[in-house]
């Protein structure tokens, strides 16, 4: 992400935003591809021959904050090693060199006859010692210093992905000082919710959530630091989790910002105004290819139900539960669930069995694994229909069940 001080902002009555660049502008993209281009010829060079060479690229330009923050992108995208030629590790290479030197000090450039031990000759001792040209040794010496590390990776991006990553980069830097958000996810590809909320539990953020599928899902998002003193540290979790909003393909967000100095202001965004793109990686459609099969049998059964993908959110207030599957009946409206317990570690069957008592979903069909260590007992007090399977969800049976369950939407 782009550090504070090379974000770009307005300021109107109570609101503020970043100030966006055009990605299809064709001198940015012109900088850009020059800028890509400069640290893919840096391949096996220092971090501090980059550096500079960005430095020189930048010379005077009116833009330097955009050129800066592009280049800051880019060294992002960037993988740098240590690279020890000589076989020793730097620290123990400085401690043998340092060590010899105080032994024989004092070490000088040029040998007289009361200074005889030159740095040269210190060079060459270890050199020797480690059969390698004293070059080698003086290269090593601090190779472990960050502006020495060699640029090992690097894949290129287009100049038009690099221009996209910086105004998403910028509406990240905003939210650095952010206390409260709030999100409006609209209904819009059923995937998205799931992954949504796996981004909200990775990123730890506190949550609350109001609102039902056809209207839209409200979240709030509120951290310690609307409660206590102010601190950064909730803020930069909140814009890492940004580029995972943007995964949505319909949502709102309104974003608080409190400065140090009391100042607040209100960031808002939305996916029809700004078309931002992210670049986290959006999750395939199914967790699993025992989920996929089954929806693939199921779409063929000549029926009245029409399965969607993890349409139905749970508020349980400090988590969410949501169902693998929703059903909706073509022509009464009624509306079935179907949950997979599948996966075999202790600790997520017992996680899962309190989800499902806190849910007390009346119209949940819930498949559970035979390779699980559990039985119908410990599933008594969860409303809902309860079947076991071997090694594929039979379609059918899910069907029956469905007709059993299924509810009329309050």
């Amino acid at each position: 992400m782009l550090t504070a001080d090379l974000l770009r902002t307005w300021k109107k009555g109570p609101y503020t935003g970043p100030k966006y660049i055009r990605p299809e502008d064709p001198e940015y993209l012109k900088l850009a591809a020059e800028l890509i281009h400069l640290v893919n010829a840096h391949k096996g060079r220092t971090r501090g021959e980059l550096q500079e060479a960005l430095r020189l690229h930048l010379a005077d330009s009116p833009d330097y904050l955009i050129h800066r923050g592009l280049s800051k992108l880019l060294l992002d995208l960037c993988e740098f090693h240590i690279v020890v030629a000589g076989g020793m590790e730097p620290v123990a290479l400085r401690k043998k060199l340092f060590q010899l030197s105080a032994e024989n000090r004092p070490v000088v450039l040029s040998p007289d006859i009361l200074h005889p031990v030159t740095r040269e000759d210190i060079l060459l001792s270890v050199a020797s010692e480690l059969q390698v040209p004293s070059e080698i040794v003086l290269s090593d010496m601090y190779a472990d210093l960050p502006e020495n590390h060699l640029l090992a990776t690097f894949e290129p991006p287009t100049p038009a992905w690099l221009l996209q990553r910086y105004n998403v980069a910028l509406a990240q830097a905003i939210l650095y000082n952010c206390v409260r958000m709030r999100l409006i996810a609209y209904r819009n590809i059923p995937a998205r919710y799931k992954q949504l909320f796996k981004f909200i539990k990775f990123y730890r953020l506190m949550h609350s959530v109001t609102g039902d599928l056809d209207g839209g899902y409200e979240i709030l998002l509120d951290g310690p630091a609307s409660m206590f003193r102010l601190s950064k540290k909730y803020g930069i979790r909140m814009a890492a989790f940004l580029p995972a909003l943007l995964l949505c393909t319909k949502w709102k967000m309104e974003a608080e910002i409190v400065y140090p100095d009391q100042d607040k202001r209100y960031f808002i965004l939305d996916s029809e105004t700004h078309k931002l793109e992210s670049h986290y990686k959006d999750a395939t459609q199914y967790d699993s290819l025992l989920e996929e099969r089954f929806a693939e049998r199921f779409e063929k059964l000549d029926s009245a139900w029409i399965l969607e993908r993890e349409t139905e959110i749970v508020n349980l207030k400090e988590t969410v539960f949501i169902p693998d599957f929703a059903f909706r009946h073509k022509h009464d409206g009624r509306v079935g669930l179907l949950e997979i317990v599948g996966f075999w570690r202790t600790d997520y069957i017992e996680r899962k069995l309190t989800k499902l008592k806190r849910a007390g979903l009346q119209n949940l069909v819930i498949a559970v694994s035979e390779d699980l260590n559990v039985s119908e007992s410990d599933f008594k007090g969860i409303p809902g229909s309860v079947f076991f399977f071997k090694t594929a969800i039979d379609p059918k049976e899910v069907l029956s069940r469905l007709e059993q369950v299924a509810a009329h939407p309050s």
